[in-house]
């Protein structure tokens, strides 16, 4: 009887450019001794709890937060709001230079604990 097997992994990567699919086992591909009879294998992110910082570009105010790792950003403004309701009007945020979007979660951002998240406003030019 085949059996799935379940790997933990806590962040992901994407393929680098130049890479090819290989259609077959390598022959030098070592197996884990509980991979070798599975029929079907995933990869699961482990939710952990991660405090990160929310700085407030306009102000110079931080938020400190505890979010769980697999919450979205969404869910990130929802707790800073709940500690500081003037934060209302500061809707977008970046982390590490790039502007985040409200549905992509901690893990996938591969944001570490400690980490400054930056909210902007977007400036209408006239």
């Amino acid at each position: 009887m085949a059996t799935t097997a379940c790997a933990p992994v806590t962040a992901y990567t994407k393929p680098q450019h130049g890479r090819q699919c290989v259609k077959e086992d390598p022959k030098d591909t070592v197996l884990h001794e509980s991979l070798k009879n599975t029929t079907h294998t995933f990869l699961q992110v482990h939710p952990q709890w991660i405090s990160v910082n929310v700085f407030n570009g306009s102000n110079g105010v931080v938020v400190p937060v505890t979010v769980c790792s697999i919450d979205t950003i969404s869910k990130l403004q929802q707790e800073v709001l709940k500690q500081r309701p003037d934060f209302v009007g500061c809707g977008s945020l970046v982390y590490n230079g790039k502007p985040v979007e409200l549905h992509k979660t901690l893990s996938e951002l591969q944001v570490k604990p400690g980490a400054m998240l930056i909210t902007y406003q977007k400036c209408k030019g006239g």
